[in-house]
């Protein structure tokens, strides 16, 4: 879990040095999302997310930054997993230069159950959207594997995530 960690913080690091050098201003970016996902594939199972992302926009095309998060897992509302994932999360930005700022996202992590963190997997999540002034919303996949014991189970989900960029 540690090298996923340590890869997760190298490829964000990495990420802002290498745009740095094109003399590009770089500023603090901080993002605030709640999303809805709705289960699809073998194992349709929804989920409710509140995540923030706390990074650097660099120049008007490239953001990167770490996010951390809380995940509830559930089919019926009464019963459900809590997850606490921790990604890297890229946004491309269109080159518009104005208040209208359309990107794609990714954001590649690790989630592990409060309850049992030694249940947990790979999480994986992309997206289009559009940040306008300091609302920002996107429509996505999102993949979450959960895994004990040598037994892996993917729960796929679309998801839409309304939010503050700031």
């Amino acid at each position: 879990m540690r090298r996923l960690f340590s890869l997760i913080l190298a490829i964000t690091l990495f990420a802002g040095i290498s745009t740095t050098t094109q003399a590009q201003q770089t500023r603090y970016q901080g993002e605030v999302y709640i999303s809805g996902n709705y289960g699809v594939g073998s194992l349709p199972v929804n989920r409710f997310q509140l995540h923030t992302i706390h990074g650097a926009r660099v120049g008007e095309c490239f953001s990167a930054g770490v996010g951390l998060g809380v995940d509830y897992y559930t089919q019926d509302f009464e019963s459900g997993i809590l997850m606490a994932p921790l990604f890297a999360d890229i946004k491309l930005y269109a080159p518009t230069y104005g208040k209208f700022d359309p990107f794609l996202m990714v954001d590649v992590g690790y989630g592990l159950a409060i309850e049992d963190p030694s249940f947990g997997g790979l999480m994986f999540g992309a997206g289009l959207g559009f940040k306008a002034g300091v609302f920002a919303m996107s429509l996505g996949y999102h993949l979450q594997q959960l895994g004990t014991s040598g037994v892996s189970l993917g729960m796929s989900a679309v998801q839409l995530k309304l939010g503050f960029a700031f």
